[in-house]
């Protein structure tokens, strides 16, 4: 079971020449809020994979290179918090068929009222135009 994304807020992206590495021309920066909602189910550890793309389309030869970083945005607990915890575990980017770049989000959550809201994303992209 995945995280529905219910949208993307305050999504920005810049490109900027560069020279490499290789031949690299263009570096490519997005940023936003990933907006959802993710509940915890008790006292262990709920897992899931909030997946979405950002960015334009690159064609195969186009895309070099893709990092991301996220990092938690919005957090909740609705009555008292019990051993709650709330985490991103692991975030990768790559190129999806689409030719747009997917993130992929590890999160977690504990705590049977526990909730993630949104989490604040860095995507850097290598090109070549």
């Amino acid at each position: 079971m995945a995280v529905n994304l219910d949208g993307i807020e305050s999504a920005q992206e810049m490109e900027v020449v560069v020279n490499g590495p290789g031949d690299a021309n263009r570096l490519f920066i997005y940023t936003g809020i990933a907006v959802f909602n993710f509940k915890g189910t008790g006292s262990g550890w709920r897992k899931d994979t909030l997946t979405f793309q950002v960015g334009r389309t690159f064609t195969t030869t186009q895309f070099k290179k893709a990092v991301a970083t996220a990092a938690l945005a919005s957090i909740s607990n609705v009555e008292h918090a019990v051993n709650a915890g709330w985490a991103v575990d692991k975030v990768a980017a790559r190129r999806a068929s689409t030719g747009k770049v997917e993130l992929a989000m590890d999160l977690a959550i504990r705590d049977v009222d526990g909730y993630i809201h949104r989490v604040g994303y860095e995507v850097n992209v290598l090109a070549k135009l």
